[in-house]
């Protein structure tokens, strides 16, 4: 599929020098990310998205018995990907795809795994709500990333700096409430993601119909 030009920089750097610094970057944070995938109740027969799934560092924490459809915009990273699951006796399907506009019907997965993705997309509202649509009612969201919370006339400011950063690798400078408002969606639970707690992993839930009309009453 085509891409636009906003996704050409993204390209270029996932393209390029990214493969090789990324695995040296990710090696610290291997027990914390494992950690926070495991806040998702799997369940045998589950069918889940992880967006920017690059070169498949979340696939090896994904429990066996469920089926896993990975996008990412950058063939090079999707080719170092299906070299590691080669040999996998595991459902993956690698898709080159724009996470801010995928091909799958709505209500198709059980879990979304969103691993230092939304500080990387072009438009995180977007994408998140993309990442709500495509998923079941009840279904679990898992948000490991930099987000930050930020009062609301700073966010603003943020929000505005971030338009020049999001055509960069990564914009470290969003924030959380920002991305997932008006989305049906509840926080279940947060956990440090490193150390220090720069990063964090969020548990989301998506709502039913039945929730979202409680909140409305």
């Amino acid at each position: 599929m085509g891409f636009k030009i906003k996704n050409i920089i993204k390209q270029v750097s996932f393209n390029t020098f990214i493969p090789f610094f990324y695995p040296m970057m990710m090696l610290p944070l291997k027990s914390w990310r494992k950690k926070a995938i495991a806040m998702l109740s799997f369940q045998p027969g589950d069918r889940v998205i992880i967006p920017g799934v690059g070169s498949g560092y979340d696939l090896p924490y994904v429990p066996h018995g469920v089926s896993i459809d990975g996008v990412d915009i950058s063939e090079v990273m999707l080719a170092i990907a299906r070299n590691k699951i080669r040999n996998k006796k595991q459902e993956i399907t690698l898709h080159i795809m724009d996470a801010e506009h995928m091909d799958f019907p709505s209500n198709t997965f059980d879990k979304a795994i969103l691993d230092l993705f939304l500080t990387c997309v072009y438009d995180p509202q977007k994408a998140f709500a993309e990442i709500v649509r495509v998923l079941k009612p009840n279904g679990e969201i898992l948000i490991y990333d930099h987000l930050i919370s930020v009062p609301k006339w700073a966010a603003r400011v943020m929000s505005t700096a971030d338009f020049v950063m999001k055509y960069n690798f990564c914009s470290v400078i969003r924030v959380f409430d920002d991305i997932i408002k008006d989305q049906p969606v509840t926080v279940v639970r947060v956990i440090n993601g490193d150390p220090f707690g720069f990063i964090k992993g969020f548990l989301l839930r998506k709502m039913t119909l039945i929730d979202s009309h409680r909140l409305l009453c």
